[in-house]
């Protein structure tokens, strides 16, 4: 006589965790009220995007775009380390400035001729402000120079630019 064979059926697997997870994914949204943002959203697309273009259909929207584009590609000629240098540096200057200012409120005498000529030929006192004049002395050759014409100004063929 043959034997039983002791085989139990395994549960089914669950078909249904991923819409379970779904559900729970939506009921989410719901409950933090992003889906009916989304659908307010949507359903105002048209009217949202014509309040966009009727805002950029102004010069000095245009404007605004093209030095926003320009600052940022001249943030990205920075190297980060250079830049967080620049604005530590900054910071300290500020730093100085004020304690330099609160400083100067509770003196009651200004430094006189006799301070500024010594101020003159103090060799550390130059040093540190060759780096400053420099700086401004570049500063204001590049300021002489002819203005670069805005991407959106230039006449490429490619199309006419906006009035």
């Amino acid at each position: 006589m043959a034997k039983a064979i002791n085989y139990t059926v395994p549960p089914p697997p669950r078909a249904d965790a991923a819409r379970e997870e779904l559900e729970q994914l939506l009921l989410s949204l719901h409950d933090e009220g992003v889906l009916r943002f989304l659908n307010d959203f949507l359903r105002a697309s048209p009217q949202v995007l014509e309040i966009l273009l009727r805002g950029l259909n102004h010069e000095a929207s245009r404007n605004a775009i093209q030095n926003l584009s320009s600052l940022l590609i001249a943030l990205g000629r920075i190297e980060p380390e250079r830049f967080a240098t620049v604005t530590r540096a900054f910071s300290a200057a500020l730093a100085s400035m004020e304690r330099a200012a609160d400083g100067q409120q509770r003196e009651t005498h200004a430094p006189g001729l006799s301070g500024a000529y010594k101020a003159l030929h103090d060799d550390q006192v130059w040093r540190r402000l060759d780096p400053l004049l420099q700086g401004v002395m570049s500063f204001a050759n590049t300021l002489g120079e002819a203005p670069e014409k805005a991407a959106a100004k230039r006449n490429d063929g490619v199309g006419t630019p906006h009035a």
